[in-house]
């Protein structure tokens, strides 16, 4: 298993996480549904092999937002990733 994260960048630069979803590793077809309807404006959407929500989290943010100063904003239960 592995945990697609689905959110947005904010005008802000920041990633804010809205949605977590368990799926099977590297099913394209489930992720494109969970995808699928979402704006794709600022869209963001990520899969980890990961076997939890906070795991997902800490990774998005060491991958994806550490190194730009921004922060990372976990709508979906609040988890605060360390800094790294």
């Amino acid at each position: 298993m592995s945990i697609l994260l689905i959110g947005r960048w904010t005008w802000a630069g920041h990633l804010e996480i809205t949605e977590s979803h368990a799926v099977e590793d590297g099913d394209q077809d489930a992720i494109r549904k969970l995808v699928d309807g979402h704006d794709i404006g600022e869209l963001f959407a990520a899969e980890f092999l990961v076997d939890d929500h906070k795991d997902a989290v800490q990774r998005a943010y060491e991958e994806y937002v550490a190194d730009d100063g921004a922060e990372l904003i976990d709508e979906v239960e609040g988890f605060e990733p360390a800094v790294v």
